[in-house]
């Protein structure tokens, strides 16, 4: 039987999509300055899901606002005080009756912090970005405690997702983030169970899943 673009899908979590087409990922830049979401956020939501999309992916939704992608990030750090929660609902909110799902990709921007965000970010290993421009600090290299924070931080705004009605998360694995620097070889030059070799690089990752499903369930 052919299958087309139009036609519906359930993810393996069980969350049925309308059809096959997604918004990706994009950092919007639209969160308030204490980094909660907004109306504006919801008004651009809102027209996407009534583009037809199956699921929309928010941008870089980071889980510690000492090491966000950019000022403007909405962040989910700790616990969210009732205003948060209720920007976060109206969010999670943004695509009712169009039948889209948003999934809010969390992230930790790690060594690629801006440095008018930090002068000192973290990484897996204090090695810094060879780029031109002085665009990032020299990172420190986190401690095994702090990688149980971060661990922490990731499924505790998974959670915080859960409970405003967001469909799930996507975990932010690409572009040079704190995971993917995790994985790299180039970036990571660990030598103790985080780092080495793939198995011990991709630890962290894989810890951080599941985490999220010891705290939000398999079926979010």
């Amino acid at each position: 039987m052919s299958v087309t673009i139009a036609d519906p899908i359930t993810l393996p979590c069980g969350v049925r999509l309308k059809n096959r087409l997604v918004k990706a990922a994009m950092t919007a830049g639209l969160g308030d300055e204490t980094n909660r979401a907004t109306p504006r956020l919801e008004t651009l939501y809102r027209r996407w899901a009534a583009g037809g999309a199956g699921a929309l992916l928010t941008g870089n939704v980071q889980i510690d606002r000492r090491y966000l992608e950019r000022p403007g990030n909405v962040a989910i750090d700790g616990p969210q005080d009732a205003a948060a929660m209720r920007a976060l609902e109206a969010f999670a909110a943004a695509a009712n009756g169009t039948g889209a799902e948003i999934f809010v990709q969390l992230s930790h921007a790690g060594r690629q912090t801006p440095i008018y965000v930090n002068k000192s970010p973290v990484a897996p290993s204090a090695v810094g970005l060879d780029l031109p421009g002085g665009q990032f600090g020299a990172p420190r290299a986190l401690t095994v405690d702090e990688i149980e924070d971060v661990i922490d931080r990731f499924a505790n705004a998974a959670s915080v997702c859960k409970a405003a009605g967001f469909s799930g998360v996507q975990v932010h694995g690409a572009h040079g983030y704190l995971i993917n620097q995790f994985i790299s070889p180039y970036s990571n030059v660990r030598t103790d169970e985080y780092g080495g070799d793939l198995q011990g690089r991709t630890r962290f990752a894989v810890e951080i899943i599941r985490r999220i499903h010891q705290v939000a369930g398999q079926d979010f």
